[in-house]
This record gives structure tokens, sequence and C-alpha cells, in this order.
């Protein structure tokens, strides 16, 4: 697989032609089940607004770099993607420097194979990026990393894509405290297991479902089932 590595403080011409780049393909899997499937801009915008206000300009900013148009706009709010299930697993090591370390089991022909460094909202972010602007892991400037794995349950709700909460995380917590209560508020449209660490040595992973209450633990080691295997 090639990987690349784009630094681009703010929104603007890197994104921009990534997102030329890889929008038709996202276009493609966005709109597989068809254009009713996916919610419309309206409620795509009003569920963001209510559950990630922080996020609304820099959404609204990159909905612009796309061109402003109605499915760009719905694929960038991330909310209720098509369903999509990977494996994982991630592990805190607890040694003198602690790390959060994983593996990502995911298709190469369906992966952005992108490091994405970003400035946005005056919080600098790092990390492997999925969606364009979502992520699958990362690390931002208050020492706060993160990864997730698919928590192993097939059911599907209303919620957004864990790639974007990934990202909100990132961009607007400073420990694992403020992650965990973040992650277990935000609605998700499928079962993932979100493993965070901060500078302070704090983990915790948050168990997180579409149609039960998230669940809060203090296991340093995740893979793809939520305490019991379903």
């Amino acid at each position: 697989m090639y990987w690349r590595a784009i630094s681009e403080d703010l929104p603007g011409p890197k994104w921009a032609g990534l997102f030329r780049e890889y929008w038709s393909d996202y276009r493609a899997w966005w709109l597989k089940e068809g254009e009713t499937a996916r919610p419309t801009y309206a409620a795509s915008l009003r569920a963001l607004r209510t559950h990630m206000p922080e996020m609304v300009p820099l959404y609204e900013e990159l909905c612009e770099l796309a061109g402003g148009g109605d499915h760009a706009a719905r694929f960038l709010s991330f909310y209720c993607p098509p369903p999509y299930l990977a494996s994982c697993s991630q592990a805190v090591w607890g040694g003198k420097q602690p790390v959060l370390v994983r593996n990502y089991d995911y298709n190469p022909k369906a992966f952005d194979s992108l490091v994405l460094r970003t400035k946005w909202l005056g919080r600098a972010v790092m990390g492997t990026s999925d969606g364009l602007w979502g992520l699958v892991d990362g690390v931002n400037d208050k020492g706060l990393s993160i990864s997730l794995t698919f928590g192993g349950r097939r059911v599907v709700g209303e919620g957004f894509g864990v790639p974007l909460i990934i990202r909100y995380v990132l961009q607007v917590c400073e420990t694992a405290e403020e992650a965990g209560e973040v992650l277990a508020r935000v609605p998700t449209h499928m079962s993932y297991n979100v493993t965070v660490l901060d500078r302070k040595r704090t983990y915790l992973t948050v168990m997180m479902s579409p149609d039960r209450p998230a669940i809060v633990t203090n296991a340093a080691v995740a893979t793809n089932h939520q305490e019991n295997v379903e």
C-alpha cells in the first residue's frame, strides 16, 4: 500500500485536491444504497449542530472547498453513513513512556492511505485519515491519543460514522476523562470500541453502540467484541 503524509494548517488547496481525487469513489460508496437511504443535508446539519456544534464552522468551510454540492455536504457530515465492517485491535503499553499501539485490518482499496496533519480550529491534530476529514486514530497537541476497533455487533442505528467522532474528540478534548464524556454522549451509527490515552498516563476504553448506552471501562486492550462475543 502506498502511504502519503500531508500537512496543512488550515483547510486549503491541499485538502481541496484530496477531495477532488477521492470524491468519485466516496460518492459511489455513499450512494450505493440509493440517495434516499442517506439523510438530507438539513438533517445532517441539524445533527452536527446538536451533537458537535464546535465543528459546524469547519464543516461549512470544507463543504465550500468541496464545491458546495448537496451530495458532498451530506457525505462530509458523516451522519448515518452506509454500514461497514472491519476488524482491528489496540492496546495501551504502560512503559516508561506509555504508548497506544494498534493494528488496523482494512481493505486497502477502501482506505485513504493518508496521514493528515492539521491545525483546524486552533488545535494541532495528526492521524490516519478516513473520509477525508475523519480519523481512525491520532494524537493532538495536548498529548491525547486515540484509536478505534470495530465492536463486533451488526446493529445499525442513527448516528455518526466513527471517523468523524474520533476527529471531534481530538479537536475539542485534552484529557482521557473529557474524551470519555464525549464518546459517551455522541451517537454512533454502529458499534465501536474507542481507546484513549492522555499525557498523564490516564487511559480508558469506551464501548459505543447505536442501540444502548456507551460503556466506559478501564480496559487497556480492545478487540472486536463488547463484553460478550455476539
